[in-house]
């Protein structure tokens, strides 16, 4: 009998794991595992027919107890006895042939995680869609961009908006690189040195829907990484969201006031009746922040854990993983419905524009590009003029004592050079916010996108076709 203590706070924890999180994966470990001992001759048809049958029935009752019984460690013993009492020891024993819980666990972890991975990639397409579609539908909006806290140029919303689109699609990449990682079955490692029955690794990776085995037994049993890199992206990606929440509620700001929120995102004071509160923002960032928190914790539980089989690559941090993922969808969700409601204030990003100077630097390369004096000469006799308030008279004065000559531009078209529309419009080159550089930059993502997605599908259909495969191979027997 186990102590009640470790009962309590370890044994029924990992097995309410085991019923919670894994059922649905051990149970096909353990039909891929059936069908490939039978396929290479391990066992003989009688005895997987009746441990076939055996499953099937605890399959198909999926009656099993709220917490763990006395004399089980976990979940995967607690269906190995109740197997037995179903078919038999000498039959159901038979089924652990040539595996261990070892690399079992890292398998039905795997795919479990797997899962989740994949479903988040999903999202984070349609989440980089609902972007493309929200910066095409708010084209013409305009936007002050800051640096160091400060007024700098003016944009486009869809250029703002698609500066975090990209960086979603970077940290997708991310993602996609620790998925190949994942997805590298470690069934037929056993303990940790593989086994003298002439298994084949390769039918039971691919009826699991994995792209290989891991190479090395060893590798497949003790590496963290196959947790530890899923978290590298998504904490990327999450630190990200925060920065933009950051950025986003100084721009709704009263003082700032460029961006406008509809009063389904809004919350009010109990007490101030002229507030409203972007406050969705602030739980973005918050729920950002624990999923951070949640993830971190994974990765540093391993920091000086022994290269070896261990606890720490078992059930507790893959359910902590998965309450920090549970944070992570929440976060995506709130994230995409800011995107689809955010709006911007039209003349209130005018004033401030033009009120900063933030279209001065065009004035700067006007003069460059006409005159063909230098850039410093001309940024001298820009800030002269910003420090003048916008005086033309000190801009004239200025440009003839540096340049050399009168400036010939009137009052008008200074007034145009300086305007908002024509300092985005002069801005076509790649990456720039004018309409024709946006239009191409649309197209660009728009290509992204579509590889992303076909990508995630391939992925998808194999898991889903090596499954499909294993019932119709575990039907037949």
């Amino acid at each position: 009998m186990f102590s009640e203590v470790y009962k309590k706070n370890v044994l029924n924890k990992t097995y309410i794991n085991g019923v919670d999180l894994f059922k649905e994966y051990l149970f096909l470990v353990q039909k891929a595992h059936l069908v490939m001992l039978n396929e290479e001759n391990i066992i003989d048809l009688k005895c997987a027919k009746a441990i076939k049958n055996g499953l099937n029935i605890i399959i198909d009752e999926d009656d099993f107890p709220a917490e763990i019984t006395d004399n089980t460690e976990d979940f995967y013993l607690y269906i190995e006895n109740v197997l037995k009492g179903l078919i038999g020891d000498k039959y159901a024993g038979a089924l652990h042939t040539a595996r261990s819980r070892n690399d079992m666990d890292m398998t039905f972890f795997k795919m479990f995680l797997r899962d989740k991975l994949l479903n988040l990639l999903y999202f984070l397409n349609d989440i980089m869609s609902c972007i493309l579609k929200r910066s095409k539908e708010l084209k013409d909006k305009k936007i002050v961009l800051f640096t160091h806290g400060q007024p700098a140029n003016i944009s486009t919303f869809s250029h703002y908006l698609m500066a975090f689109a990209y960086d979603i699609l970077e940290n997708s990449n991310i993602i996609f690189e620790s998925f190949k990682c994942l997805n590298k079955s470690p069934m037929g490692a056993c303990a940790i040195t593989t086994t003298g029955f002439n298994i084949n690794r390769e039918s039971i990776s691919d009826y699991l829907g994995f792209y290989k085995p891991v190479y090395n037994s060893y590798n497949a049993i003790v590496s963290s990484h196959w947790m530890t890199y899923l978290v590298f992206g998504i904490n990327n990606l999450l630190i990200d969201i925060t920065r933009l929440m950051a950025d986003m509620l100084h721009k709704a700001s009263t003082e700032v006031g460029m961006l406008y929120f509809p009063d389904e995102l809004v919350q009010i004071s109990s007490i101030m009746p002229q507030k409203r509160n972007p406050v969705i923002l602030e739980h973005i960032r918050i729920q950002a922040g624990l999923a951070i928190g949640m993830f971190k914790g994974v990765e540093d539980i391993f920091r000086n854990a022994p290269y070896q089989d261990i606890n720490e690559l078992a059930d507790a941090p893959v359910k902590y993983f998965s309450d920090g993922y549970d944070y992570l969808i929440s976060t995506l969700e709130l994230l995409k419905e800011v995107f689809e409601k955010v709006d911007v204030v039209d003349n209130r990003c005018e004033d401030i524009a033009i009120s900063t100077g933030t279209t001065t630097t065009e004035l700067a390369d006007f003069f460059v590009r006409k005159y063909e004096i230098s850039f410093r000469q001309s940024h001298e006799i820009v800030s002269k003029f910003v420090k003048s308030n916008y005086d033309n008279s000190i801009l004239r004065k200025e440009f003839n004592i540096i340049a050399g000559f009168d400036l010939k531009e009137s009052d008008e078209d200074i007034s145009n050079i300086l305007s908002t529309d024509n300092f985005i419009n002069v801005r076509d080159v790649l990456g720039g916010p004018s309409p024709y550089s946006m239009n191409n930059m649309f197209k660009d993502f728009e290509n992204e996108l579509k590889n992303n997605f076909n990508f995630i599908d391939e992925i998808d259909n194999k898991i889903k076709d090596g499954i499909d495969f294993l019932n119709m191979k575990y039907s037949n027997i």
